[in-house]
């Protein structure tokens, strides 16, 4: 998997987790729309993913509280870096996902009423884990580990609800 291919799959996750306290584990996650990257709220570990994006922008088609259905397209200064599809869905069953022109696997479950847990793996058994939440009802939080080592996220990525 490129570094660009595994940094589009690691901005994905963030699309998965727009979850309010108010709402049921069992209802939509409150996700569906658009959303870009605020790379400036951003940080990024480029030794481990490649540079940062210019832009990222998530399309999420499909929130019923049982799977999400997304597409993401980032961009770099050479245009179109990464496309994602994926329809994941939350009760953690491994799914297939495309990634550029490569198929991951996505598992995803719901933690708690206000986020999501993700892990992502691909043939050569390289894995990330993520957790997502809602900061408030335009701001998502994704807080990224790509190399497995314990400590504080590798990666932490900021997503803004486009009105």
């Amino acid at each position: 998997m490129t570094r660009s291919a595994f940094s589009a799959l690691m901005i994905a996750g963030a699309v998965l987790a727009s979850v309010t306290p108010a709402m049921a584990q069992s209802g939509p996650l409150g996700a569906l729309g658009r959303w870009t990257i605020d790379l400036k709220a951003s940080t990024f570990n480029e030794a481990l993913t490649g540079p940062a994006p210019l832009a990222a922008e998530v399309d999420v088609t499909k929130d019923d509280g049982k799977s999400l259905a997304w597409t993401l397209i980032e961009e770099d200064d050479e245009g179109l870096a990464a496309i994602q599809f994926a329809d994941a869905p939350l009760d953690g069953t491994p799914t297939k996902a495309v990634v550029n022109t490569q198929i991951v696997m996505i598992s995803v479950m719901r933690d708690g009423l206000r986020g999501i847990s993700a892990v992502t793996s691909n043939k050569t058994g390289r894995k990330q884990t993520m957790k997502v939440w809602l900061v408030d009802p335009d701001t998502l939080k994704v807080e990224q580990d790509v190399d497995g080592v314990p400590g504080p996220p590798d990666q932490s990525l900021t997503f803004k609800r486009v009105k």
